[in-house]
């Protein structure tokens, strides 16, 4: 088993650059934040999954890309992720095949914690 935890202050998510969003986010999860009006909130708890997963990979991440790490919903509202290209290569390759996540915001803080099992 294997554990990522990322913390960040929301505020930095109020003004993301275009360039920022599309190097960062998927379609889906580009679509799904632009729907609130605190928006801001939802790029911050996606990109804490990003980092958190990463960390819990506990692998060289040189290279890899953040937009490889899709976060969706499943219908009770239960946050998942879904992996694509290099990074879906890593996580293949590791005898933990669960990815567990939780994230949660305040109106200053996002969080998150992958586990990998």
């Amino acid at each position: 088993m294997k554990i990522g935890v990322d913390v960040v202050d929301i505020d930095k998510f109020i003004d993301l650059t275009k360039a920022f969003i599309e190097r960062v986010y998927t379609k889906n999860e580009i679509e799904y934040c632009e729907k609130f009006t605190n928006k801001q909130e939802r790029f911050a708890g996606f990109f804490c999954v990003k980092e958190a997963f990463l960390k819990a990979l506990d692998c060289n991440i040189e290279g890899l890309s953040l937009s490889e790490i899709e976060v969706l919903h499943k219908e009770n509202g239960a946050p998942i992720v879904i992996l694509y290209g290099d990074v879906k290569k890593i996580f293949s390759s590791l005898k933990e095949k669960n990815i567990i996540v939780s994230l949660s915001h305040s109106n200053k803080i996002g969080m998150a914690t992958v586990i990998l099992e």
